[in-house]
């Protein structure tokens, strides 16, 4: 056999590796992309002081919504409100106790899970997944706070050397950033090796009203007790209107 005949066979076989690799890739990515489906919730919420549990219906199923108001509310007639969009590895039930420095300085919290995630039904998706910053195009948002965030899931792509028009869901949150007119607020971990710090800096600078706080955390960066969150957060929301005044101590 020829040098060139070796070298044709050898070019065939590595392009039908790559062909599969790629086929394994475009099946599995709903679980790659959504892992929190697999979490296993107990049959009833989590309790949380005067917490209501109720259920939103949509054409991708029924999914379960947690408010969780200020405590104590300071104004019975303003009380502002944050939806928190938990990560794809996660379910609601790891944040109710998490969130409470919102609630303790006069903020609500609004827990939304995802379809598929919890005790929701259906299965997640771009269309119904609800992330922050879908929402922000859709709806008015007095101000948006990211956390560990990438600007579209095109970069995982890349790092499987796959192209990226195989993905089912973008999440293009950078054009999201881009045209969302208020305040934005961004916090990435130094050390986070999911989400390389400088894909938060960039989702930053899509923006020109954008605060970048960088942390000596990985990617899970939330410990308010030990991270400057609320040392960052009470100015910016305070600026954003949010808040008429601080309620906690720095």
């Amino acid at each position: 056999m020829t040098p060139r005949k070796i070298l044709a066979l050898v070019s065939v076989a590595v392009a039908l590796l790559y062909g599969g690799f790629l086929c394994l890739l475009y099946c599995l990515q709903a679980s790659m992309i959504y892992p929190g489906t697999k979490n296993r919730v107990d049959a009833n919420p989590p309790q949380s002081q005067g917490a209501e549990v109720f259920k939103i219906s949509t054409a991708l199923g029924n999914v379960e919504a947690l408010f969780m108001p200020a405590t104590p509310a300071v104004d019975e007639t303003r009380q502002p409100v944050v939806i928190f969009g938990h990560g794809n590895g996660e379910v609601i039930d790891y944040w109710v106790t998490a969130l409470n420095g919102f609630r303790q300085r006069g903020i609500g919290v609004l827990l939304v899970e995802y379809p598929g995630y919890g005790r929701s039904t259906g299965s997640p998706s771009e269309a119904g997944g609800g992330a922050i910053c879908l929402l922000a195009k859709d709806r008015f948002l007095r101000a948006l706070i990211l956390q560990s965030t990438f600007p579209s899931l095109d970069i995982f792509a890349a790092e499987y050397w796959a192209p990226a028009f195989l993905l089912r869901d973008h999440f293009d949150n950078l054009s999201s950033v881009a045209h969302f007119q208020g305040p934005v607020l961004v916090i990435h971990g130094r050390d986070d090796h999911l989400i390389p710090w400088k894909q938060g800096q960039r989702l930053a600078a899509a923006s020109a009203n954008s605060t970048f706080r960088l942390y000596d955390c990985g990617h899970g960066c939330w410990d308010p007790e030990r991270l400057p969150f609320w040392r960052d957060a009470l100015p910016f929301l305070l600026q954003a209107g949010v808040l008429v005044q601080p309620q906690v101590g720095t």
